[in-house]
């Protein structure tokens, strides 16, 4: 894909994917770039989700598996430790989709490596401290869901907003906004 049709698609698809996550009534809310409120957690949320290519070169390189049931539920589990009992489900729901993202990044770049094995990593990484930036990122976003209202009525449309500016600014590919879209499922509520 050619830089001027990137240029022209991440943005073009961010704004589709919005529309359908967010209401009608909610999305035409004034844009607001807002580092409080829902929107606060949209930067933590992608910083880490662009850690998943660093995991996925890892994991092709190794051969492991995308899925880690065990890893996965220890995430969880630790996030989960760490919140009140009133917001533990909602703090577990967004854990679980910041996986999941990952996961779907995961995967895409895996389909993209395999139909052209040129492109794929030669050499693995690290993981340590890339291990250790994502329990630190996620410790944040689980901080960010417990503190947050679940009731507030402007959470979609400023995370909708924050959004599309981050798919822009940070210039993420198709792959990576979809995934930042799915992370983002659960946090104005379950």
């Amino acid at each position: 894909m050619s830089s001027r049709t990137r240029s022209i698609l991440t943005p073009t698809l961010a704004a589709a994917i919005l529309a359908v996550a967010v209401p009608t009534g909610v999305a035409s809310a004034a844009p607001t770039t807002s580092a409080s409120g829902a929107g606060a957690i949209v930067a933590p949320v992608v910083d880490r989700l662009l850690l998943a290519d660093a995991v996925a070169r890892s994991k092709w390189v190794t051969r492991s598996p995308i899925d880690d049931p065990v890893r996965e539920r220890a995430v969880i589990d630790g996030a989960v430790a760490g919140a009140s009992p009133a917001s533990a489900d909602r703090v577990r729901a967004g854990v679980r989709d910041q996986i999941e993202a990952s996961k779907t990044v995961q995967r895409g770049l895996f389909a993209g490596w395999r139909a052209a094995p040129s492109t794929a990593p030669r050499a693995a990484s690290d993981l340590t401290a890339t291990r250790g930036r994502i329990s630190a990122l996620t410790s944040d976003i689980a901080a960010r869901i417990a503190d947050r209202d679940p009731h507030d009525p402007s959470c979609r449309a400023d995370v909708a907003s924050a959004t599309l500016h981050v798919v822009v600014d940070r210039g993420l590919t198709p792959l990576q906004t979809v995934a930042l879209v799915q992370a983002e499922r659960s946090v104005c509520g379950l």
